[in-house]
């Protein structure tokens, strides 16, 4: 199996789906994390916005080491600027196309951070788009078998599909901690997400109580564009 999660920035991976990539990745499936951006608004305001970005790029890369994916790659948006379009449409198209994924994690449409919104957009109708022949790009057409999205508590996500993390949260622990530069960063913000206060804390807390809905350790929640899985995203 093939998964390709397509994240708006460096540390999303980690917050939004590290148990799973993890637990995939463990499992021996092929896992692929594609950020739209390298993060360069994400700093507090003493570096250069390429400083920032080469940063959080290495942090990117450590933190997919701890979780034992295959691949990171950075698609080159710019952050706070990904925007819908139809050439943009086109590369996210042939991002699909390049890693031919069975399966797609990406961000929920309802999400407060604009690059969220434009990413779910984008990633959702080049899931249409990639199995058509006649759209022409680099790479031959795919048909992934399904999206999940991912959201955050300030939206109107609901989760309908969990995937058991039981054995896997100090690993997706392990993989935001990579994320140096975004601790204090998101800290600092939490005016604005409140989510995001003690951040580490919550996403322990807030995988135990999703595992504790479902009858598990731990776990996260996704919500599937068509379909349901049980215990993996697909078996």
């Amino acid at each position: 199996m093939k998964l390709l999660a397509i994240v708006a920035h460096p540390d999303d991976a980690a917050i939004f789906c590290g148990g799973t990539l993890a637990k995939h990745a463990e499992r021996g499936d092929h896992v692929t994390v594609a950020h739209m951006t390298r993060g360069e608004y994400g700093g507090l305001g003493s570096d250069t916005e390429e400083d920032v970005a080469t940063v959080r790029t290495e942090e990117s890369r450590a933190a997919g080491d701890v979780l034992g994916v295959d691949e990171v790659e950075f698609l080159g948006f710019k952050d706070g600027r990904v925007e819908y379009s139809l050439e943009n449409r086109l590369a996210l198209v042939d991002t699909l196309r390049k890693y031919d994924p069975d399966v797609v994690l990406t961000h929920f449409k309802d999400d407060m951070h604009p690059d969220h919104q434009a990413t779910a957009r984008l990633v959702t109708d080049a899931y249409y788009m990639a199995s058509l022949p006649l759209v022409e790009t680099d790479f031959e057409p795919c048909d992934p078998d399904n999206i999940y999205f991912f959201g955050k508590p300030t939206s109107s996500f609901e989760a309908e599909t969990f995937v058991d993390i039981s054995g896997y949260l100090d690993t997706k622990i392990g993989a935001l901690e990579q994320h140096v530069s975004q601790i204090d960063f998101l800290i600092d913000h939490g005016g604005i997400d409140a989510e995001f206060d003690n951040l580490v804390d919550s996403l322990r807390a807030e995988g135990m109580t999703l595992g504790k809905r479902v009858g598990c350790e731990a776990a996260e929640g996704f919500a599937p564009l068509h379909e349901q899985a049980r215990d993996f995203l697909m078996d």
